[in-house]
């Protein structure tokens, strides 16, 4: 089961909805994917899905909120993996208007009834039905990648004015969403982790949170291995060049006969850069009697190459 699912499983499961926050989650599952039917003999009100914990949790929210209890169809999808999809129906009769009023997605004016998908503020003045209003619309279309695989969470529709109008919403709750066009589909998305795990944690997915967040300790301990590890290995890199240039500017200077022209120090650090030709600068030092520090043992090897192409050029030799 993906990491989406059992997000959305674990939703299902909140109990104790107070009744304005039942109707904030109940109008956004519907915002995100009802569709409405006008026919001889009134409005019908169908939505559909593939989660069949998001179908009867939709189902209680209409016993709770509105009292009525919705017709269940099964049906079987003939591509996509012959997927079942759960449809509620509701209809005809006059609960569906009372609830399309209600939920906002039917709104009553001088003109007449207008219907909209655009989040309905009036019903959304608590953070607690903001929370909830947020955790109807994930169950509805919304989507969470497999944090091991990367930070991506999205709601989907193909209704523009549903699309701009949540996200200009979610970004007044402080989250940074953004809307993009993927085919026939307006995508309501949040790539930043931290905003992914203020998400779960307002909408009530805490397991989800929790799992998520195990993931990217996990991930940033290995990211800082990584890292500690390349620089580690990227300085005994640069280290055993350096070492295979001096060793080679003091097999020159030997060579050339230059060694017995070099100070007692000089002449000490070139004896012991060829005897411990892995050693670090550090390491070098310590060798010396007394011991001496890093810097100078630097300041002698970089003399010991001067002179070594000094001698060079004085020889004519490449």
């Amino acid at each position: 089961m993906s990491f989406s699912s059992l997000a959305k499983q674990e939703l299902c499961r909140l109990e104790e909805l107070r009744d304005c926050c039942a109707l904030a989650e109940l109008a956004a599952l519907l915002h995100g994917c009802a569709i409405l039917h006008l026919g001889r003999e009134g409005w019908r009100l169908s939505l559909s899905t593939e989660s069949p914990a998001v179908a009867r949790r939709t189902a209680l929210l209409l016993k709770h909120v509105f009292l009525v209890s919705p017709q269940l169809n099964t049906l079987q999808r003939r591509r996509l993996g012959r997927s079942k999809v759960y449809r509620l129906t509701l209809g005809p009769g006059p609960e569906v208007l009372q609830i399309l009023l209600k939920t906002g997605l039917m709104r009553q004016s001088e003109e007449g009834l207008t219907f909209t998908r655009a989040v309905p503020g009036s019903i959304l003045r608590r953070n607690c039905c903001r929370y909830a209003y947020m955790r109807g619309a994930f169950l509805a279309t919304g989507y969470l990648n497999d944090p091991e695989k990367g930070y991506h969470l999205e709601i989907c529709g193909t209704d523009a004015e549903y699309a701009a109008s949540l996200c200009r919403w979610l970004n007044r709750q402080g989250l940074r969403a953004r809307v993009v066009s993927r085919k026939e589909v307006q995508v309501v998305y949040i790539k930043d982790s931290e905003q992914i795990v203020t998400f779960l944690s307002m909408v009530g997915a805490h397991k989800a949170l929790l799992e998520m967040e195990n993931v990217r300790v996990e991930k940033d301990m290995r990211n800082r291995v990584n890292r500690i590890v390349n620089c580690e290995q990227a300085n005994i890199e640069k280290t055993l060049s350096a070492s295979q240039r001096q060793v080679e500017a003091i097999q020159s200077l030997e060579r050339l006969g230059g060694l017995w022209r070099l100070s007692p120090a000089l002449l000490k650090t070139a004896e012991l850069r060829l005897e411990y030709p892995d050693a670090t600068l550090q390491e070098l030092g310590e060798y010396f009697s007394p011991p001496v520090g890093k810097s100078a043992v630097n300041h002698r090897l970089r003399k010991l190459e001067q002179l070594a192409c000094e001698w060079k050029e004085k020889l004519g030799e490449e």
